[in-house]
């Protein structure tokens, strides 16, 4: 799914890779590709529109970003982050060098939450992030997202992760950092880590060394903490719109 690009080839060999993929889609399903070095959504398929009710040539990255729910939007931002840390601890590590011969692993990241459509009704959809295109070092270029209307399938509310690489679990539960968001603690982070790629209340007790009960406290902290930190923040300044690229 991915090619390994110069800057300067980018434009039209990456474009026509984004709508080979957005032609095969399903009627609940669109696809939104993104220069990463300028933050430029350059490809929308045709079914943005009737999933999302924006006019392609509106949808860019603030606006979809603006669009999560805001309980969502924390769990959603750090589904990202881990993503990109995992992706760097992968590039600077041998773990995924293919056999001889062998095609490289193509990541791809998964995340369910709700997103608002143009109406202001919340639709739950499933995104799936994936290198479009990178350079001869192996740095991503371009990245591809594709929405799938899940509403249908889904009806709790939690925000599920999951990254298709076999060394991600390890990765992210021997990984150490503080804690990525101000207003967590380090182990609050760590539960909020775990919450978003689906493991159980008692797995997680277990794991960390302390009673269910304690977990308990921890998760009511975490969400209590995050709703008031997104209710102090003031607004997002909304970037004016670009011309459309959407050919």
């Amino acid at each position: 799914m991915h090619a390994s690009l110069t800057l300067q080839a980018f434009d039209e060999t990456i474009y026509r890779e984004a709508d080979r993929l957005g032609q095969n889609l399903l009627a609940n399903q669109f696809l939104v590709a993104f220069e990463l070095w300028q933050q430029r959504c350059f490809y929308v398929s045709q079914h943005a529109e009737k999933v999302l009710g924006y006019a392609p040539n509106l949808i860019e990255f603030n606006l979809l970003d603006n669009a999560i729910h805001p309980d969502d939007r924390p769990f959603v931002r750090r589904a990202s982050e881990l993503a990109t840390d995992f992706r760097q601890y992968i590039q600077l590590s041998d773990i995924d060098s293919p056999p001889a011969g062998a095609l490289p692993l193509t990541i791809c990241c998964s995340t369910d939450y709700r997103l608002r459509t143009c109406s202001g009704a919340f639709l739950r959809v499933l995104r799936q992030d994936f290198i479009l295109a990178q350079d001869a070092a192996g740095k991503p270029l371009a990245m591809g997202s594709l929405f799938t209307d899940i509403t249908g399938h889904k009806t709790t509310f939690e925000v599920h992760f999951s990254l298709n690489h076999p060394d991600f679990i390890r990765w992210l539960y021997s990984h150490k950092s503080p804690a990525a968001i101000d207003v967590l603690s380090v182990r609050e982070q760590e539960i909020m880590d775990r919450m978003l790629v689906g493991e159980s209340n008692a797995n997680i007790a277990e794991s960390l060394f302390i009673s269910e009960l304690t977990l308990k406290t921890h998760r009511r902290n975490i969400y209590r903490k995050l709703r008031t930190d997104r209710d102090n923040r003031p607004a997002l300044p909304r970037k004016p719109d670009k011309p459309s690229l959407h050919k």
